[in-house]
């Protein structure tokens, strides 16, 4: 299991004017293998809660005296859990993590993880050329180029590969396609979906229905701090009214299908993908 929580609360300037219950009560489980979708309206509790899994943000004892949080097998409600071990078995992608470039040139903004590890200059040199061409750019033409040089689109892609670099067990990922063109969306999912093979579990955070569809097995739906279910893709974006009430929009795919079945159109309404669509439209 790569994720356990149970019982987990947070509050936000407790005992003060300004106390606010970010997570309240949050149970649920990330299985090895996942790639586990994380929903909510803004002000959910979706920040705060993936903040816990790498330690950024910490348990307050207090409130969480029964609680489980434990991440890739380590107890992060123990009053020393051994984060140097967390940070190696977890990465963690920002939304806009391209603001966080900072080197001189892309091979040393992606070698900075795995020099934090204490690795050899040899298995550094080669982490660091794996990652680059797993993101899909080509190291001979922006290893030695300054990071700020690259397109949007290349820079995210060398902000994704200094934390695939460190190989983490869990890789999880705040909004990762937020502020992309539609062009610049696409090549990042199916960057995803290829990282996910030597990548054993991610969670992603996102608030386009289409990447939830196109990626996850599975999606925990927040609402005002607590968890509203977990469900199979086809079991959320069956359930319109749920969807709605949280200000998101269904999948484009979902939303065309439904509206055919109210039109009157024999399609079915719960479909993700482009194909689905053509096959229910072409058995009807």
């Amino acid at each position: 299991m790569a994720v356990e929580i149970k019982d987990l609360t947070y509050v936000y300037s407790p005992k003060s004017p300004f106390e606010k219950k970010a997570l309240d009560r949050v149970s649920l489980t990330v299985d090895d293998g996942d790639f586990f979708g994380i929903i909510g309206h803004t002000g959910s509790g979706k920040s705060t809660l993936i903040s816990h899994l790498n330690a950024l943000t910490r348990v307050q004892p207090k409130l969480n005296i029964s609680s489980v949080l434990r991440v890739c097998g380590i107890d992060l409600t123990a009053k020393k859990p051994d984060l140097k071990a967390l940070r190696e078995k977890v990465g963690m992608v920002f939304q806009y993590p391209e603001y966080q470039l900072f080197a001189d040139t892309v091979a040393d903004d992606v070698a900075y993880g795995p020099k934090n590890l204490g690795l050899d200059e040899a298995e550094i040199d080669v982490r660091v050329r794996e990652a680059i061409g797993k993101v899909g750019l080509d190291y001979n033409d922006v290893a030695q180029r300054s990071p700020f040089e690259l397109s949007g689109g290349q820079k995210r892609r060398a902000a994704i590969a200094g934390v695939i670099a460190m190989r983490p067990e869990l890789l999880i990922l705040d909004e990762p396609t937020a502020g992309l063109d539609p062009r610049g969306k696409s090549e990042i999912l199916d960057l995803l979906r290829e990282i996910k093979r030597t990548c054993p579990t991610i969670i992603m955070v996102s608030h386009n229905m289409d990447e939830v569809a196109a990626c996850c097995n599975k999606v925990a739906v927040l609402g005002e701090g607590k968890v509203m279910g977990v469900f199979t893709p086809a079991e959320l974006f069956s359930r319109r009214e749920l969807i709605h009430s949280l200000g998101l929009e269904l999948p484009t795919v979902t939303e065309l299908a439904a509206y055919l079945a109210d039109s009157g159109i024999p399609v079915n309404p719960a479909v993700l993908t482009e194909e689905e669509l053509i096959l229910s439209l072409a058995h009807r």
